[in-house]
């Protein structure tokens, strides 16, 4: 998530500032688009496999989620930015038989709905936001309509700052935490240093809606390099084009959000943790401080995308990590 933040700084200067509507239309398609490059589940394996909806009724939202599996043990998958739940595909034959895994579409992602955001910094009239308030309560909606009361989470990237917010606002729910190349980044307490935060933030905001389909290319070439090879690499590439089409506004105003300050607050994990980082360089120092009780490894020269490029390594330390203590289901 590092990695990918400081790209988007650094995307932020070469875009021009616009205005998007803000009309509260469902966007129809989003979820389309991301369809049309995703991994076909198999449905012909063994067990279960079934895509589920829940409605947020407060906002007559839906959700979209698959359920992959039965076992044992629950495991609950959160994507990426913008990353339908597909993200996971090298995820879902591996634990078919070994876990009931619930991989969930977050509200502007995959098949979820999509509905036109506002402008986050219009204090009085913001209209719909992508907040990770919205995004946790999206994935409580889920895990309460399944019945689980406890469960090991799993988040790529951003995942793993829903996942913080989740612990917030409904603790005691996670037995176990695995974060795919994602942590989050505390605010600074010096005046200055916040002040230059919120002023990146805010030209990264209005940079990201005038984001082209060249721009967006450029990021999935930084996230998913070009010289990647092989079948995996191929079928990730191929994925990846979601991203060329999707919705400017929606991504813009989802990565404001997420940038917010209570949401890069530290958590008080107090179970363990397994975490993946693509950067080998990566500060242990900070990995320490955001993940306590963590147990950490590198998988660089994959890209960003390190549980589907080396998925033959990691799910297997998934698997190790999370089946000596299932949770429950009730």
């Amino acid at each position: 998530m590092k990695a990918l933040l400081k790209l988007l700084f650094l995307l932020a200067g070469m875009g021009l500032a616009v205005m998007c509507s803000e009309s509260d239309i469902i966007n129809e398609d989003l979820s389309d688009s991301n369809l049309k490059s995703a991994r076909i589940v198999n449905h012909d394996a063994p067990g279960l496999d079934q895509d589920r909806w829940v409605t947020m009724k407060n906002l007559d939202l839906d959700i979209h989620y698959r359920i992959i599996g039965k076992g044992p043990i629950d495991l609950v998958f959160l994507p990426g930015w913008t990353n339908p739940l597909t993200v996971y595909s090298k995820q879902f034959d591996y634990f078919r038989d070994k876990a009931r895994c619930i991989y969930v579409d977050f509200p502007g992602q995959g098949m979820s709905n999509a509905p036109v955001p506002g402008n986050p910094m219009d204090a009085d009239n913001p209209g719909f936001q992508y907040t990770a308030e919205l995004l946790a309560e999206a994935v409580y909606d889920v895990v309460k309509k399944e019945g689980l009361h406890q469960f090991v989470a799993v988040g790529f990237s951003m995942g793993p700052a829903i996942w913080a917010m989740f612990e917030r606002n409904y603790p005691g729910m996670i037995t176990k935490l695995v974060a795919i190349d994602g942590d989050i980044a505390p605010w600074p307490t010096d005046p200055t240093e916040r002040d230059a935060r919120q002023a990146v933030r805010e030209a990264t905001y209005w940079a990201e809606l005038s984001w082209d389909e060249t721009i967006k290319e450029m990021l999935v070439a930084f996230l998913i390099p070009p010289e990647l090879a092989g079948d995996d690499a191929e079928e990730l590439k191929e994925f990846g084009k979601y991203f060329i089409t999707y919705p400017s506004d929606i991504l813009a105003d989802m990565a404001y959000n997420i940038e917010a300050e209570n949401v890069q607050e530290l958590v008080g994990w107090a179970y363990p943790i397994l975490a993946f980082y693509s950067d080998p360089d990566t500060d242990m120092e900070k990995v320490n401080l955001v993940y306590p009780n963590n147990t950490t490894y590198f998988f660089p020269g994959g890209g960003h995308v390190i549980h589907w490029m080396f998925h033959e390594e990691i799910n297997p330390m998934i698997w190790e990590f999370v089946k000596d203590k299932p949770g429950k289901k009730y």
